[in-house]
Formats: structure tokens, sequence, C-alpha cells
């Protein structure tokens, strides 16, 4: 991924935690285990709605 855009967006405290302490889990960063929890529901609602064709 070699161009970044940088976005804000408000979360509840403690949601921010949980992410935080999975993060912190899975040896990334905040941001990373984002773009990786994103990534991962779009492969998955692409492929239900490829399903649904």
């Amino acid at each position: 991924m070699s161009d970044i855009s940088k976005t804000t967006i408000n979360l509840p405290v403690d949601l921010k935690k949980e992410l935080k302490k999975m993060a912190i889990d899975e040896d990334t960063s905040l941001s990373g285990l984002i773009i990786k929890m994103i990534e991962e529901g779009m492969k998955k609602r692409n492929n239900v709605i490829s399903d649904e064709d």
C-alpha cells in the first residue's frame, strides 16, 4: 500500500480500547488493524454480493 490518505473517525471510547488491545496482541498498529479489518469486511461483503447473483 503505497498511497495513504489520512482520515478521522469517531469511535466509542470502549471500542477504541478494545481495538488497541487487539492491535497489541497482533503486534500491529491501531491503523494497521483497522485497515486489515476493513479489507476483510470488504472481501466478505463482495463474496456475499457475488453469491447472490
